[in-house]
């Protein structure tokens, strides 16, 4: 598997500085990229792809595209060649990190930078490091110690995946990264485009306005709770969140662990949770069954609901095409959030 990814990735290499060097032969000196003559904005994940449609608007001057595009997992995406070809003739690349989207990391190195701007936006955010979250950490610290010299071994994170000591880059699942974010992405369209900056700017203070309403009522759900914890049958994303509203969290995987399935004991352990402290709810993420937070709530017998929570990693295509946004489907959490926390 170490080998396989390696050679993926210097195969992702020589393939990115391929295009390159033909495409930089094909691009004009103008900004303008396409037929249409419109600024061309490529981002890689949902969050900041619905900040700049906010921002953006009714604008007509920019086109954008959402690279990863809904019901998929950023985790194991992979550019195709016709991804990078996007990139390569943005006027504006905006992704996450590379915690979160490791290929970002060569395509960056090696991207023609004289004509795009390239905005990480993570870069300008506090992350915290990934941590083991409650019964996760106590049922495989076992397993964690005899793994410490691989673990070490594997500090450089090859794989890039979500590993205990590497920073959480779900920045957006707290409302106030969320409004930073918006306001990066208004400064970089401004950049790009100063003839409507006004605009950016009437769009941006907008959709923070109702950023900070979904922040007021989500705190005025956490100050009304009856618990303060909240259980996840499932990975659990949502870290800055969990931190803003000094909330707790148990949950079957840490971040966005690889894992697939956790281990009995895990198991056990949060259905003696839902079952001592009578947890009204299980939760699990969007783009995901809910198989685990299922067995628990089942097992537990004490009527636990099981309910799906946004942490906005990706979306579905059906909300896609509904057009919901971070604000309604953060919303959307809120009525999950008061039953959780009853």
């Amino acid at each position: 598997m170490k080998i396989k990814k390696i050679m993926l990735s210097i195969l992702l290499a020589i393939i990115i500085i391929f295009l390159i060097s033909v495409m930089g032969n094909e691009r004009p000196n103008s900004t303008k990229t396409t037929d249409t003559n419109k600024l061309q904005v490529v981002v890689s994940n949902f969050a900041s792809y619905d900040f700049l449609r906010a921002i953006i608007g009714e604008t007509e001057s920019v086109q954008i595209t959402f690279l990863l595009g809904p019901g998929k997992d950023a985790h194991s995406y992979e550019p195709t060649s016709q991804d990078l070809i996007k990139i390569q003739k943005s006027d504006l690349f905006v992704y996450v990190g590379k915690e979160i989207e490791p290929w970002t990391e060569k395509v960056v190195q090696v991207l023609d930078k004289n004509n795009k701007k390239v905005i990480c936006i993570a870069d300008n955010i506090e992350l915290i490091q990934n941590q083991e979250i409650d019964e996760e950490e106590n049922t495989n610290s076992t397993i964690n110690e005899n793994n410490e010299m691989e673990n070490n071994s594997s500090s450089n994170n090859e794989n890039n995946e979500h590993t205990h000591g590497a920073f959480d880059e779900h920045i957006w699942t707290a409302p106030t990264n969320a409004i930073k974010m918006v306001k990066m992405l208004e400064t970089a369209l401004e950049e790009i485009d100063s003839k409507n900056a006004e605009i950016y700017k009437e769009n941006s203070k907008n959709y923070i306005s109702k950023i900070e309403q979904v922040k007021q009522q989500i705190q005025e759900v956490v100050d009304n709770r009856v618990r303060n914890r909240l259980v996840f049958g499932d990975k659990m994303p949502m870290q800055y969140f969990i931190e803003e509203y000094n909330l707790e969290v148990s949950a079957a995987f840490s971040g966005c662990s690889t894992d697939t399935d956790p281990n009995s004991r895990t198991i056990a352990n949060l259905i003696n949770i839902v079952k001592e402290e009578n947890i009204p709810v299980v939760l699990y993420c969007e783009l995901g069954l809910g198989k685990v937070a299922k067995t628990i709530a089942t097992e537990a017998q004490n009527g636990a609901e099981v309910m799906q929570i946004q942490t906005l990693h990706n979306i579905s295509k059906t909300d896609f095409e509904n057009k919901e946004t971070w604000v309604s489907l953060m919303t959307r959490n809120i009525e999950v959030l008061k039953k959780a926390l009853q």
